[in-house]
């Protein structure tokens, strides 16, 4: 499908480390200009993205071409509704804790940015 210098599991891995470069510049960034509240919204919402990524990198990996088997049911299940879970996790969290949500919906907003960097990246270095 891919070309053959076309390298998965490297882009994959920049991705990761862009989200978790993008969640710690973010949390501090937004901390220091609008308050820990801020901060830690963002946080929240980055690392739900990052591990949403890593699941969703799992399940493709998993169905794809060599993967090791199919994902049972509930996996397929979860994964459609991970949404929904995260609004529900999302929402008592900031209940609770009075975080602000414009930030933790930014936050969840990295991996959007990490594929675009990463597009960016391969167009440079055209691995």
């Amino acid at each position: 499908m891919f070309g053959d210098s076309f390298q998965l599991d490297a882009a994959v891995g920049r991705m990761k480390r862009i989200m978790m470069v993008l969640a710690g510049v973010g949390c501090v960034g937004l901390a220091a200009a609008k308050g820990m509240d801020w901060g830690a919204g963002f946080l929240l919402g980055a690392l739900i993205s990052l591990a949403s990524f890593h699941w969703t990198h799992r399940f493709v990996m998993a169905i794809g071409p060599g993967g090791e088997a199919k994902p049972k049911t509930w996996k397929s299940v979860l994964l459609g509704g991970r949404y929904l879970i995260i609004a529900a996790v999302v929402y008592a969290i900031i209940s609770s804790f009075g975080l602000n949500i414009l930030a933790a919906l930014c936050g969840l907003l990295i991996a959007a940015v990490a594929a675009l960097l990463e597009i960016l990246y391969e167009f440079i270095h055209g691995t």
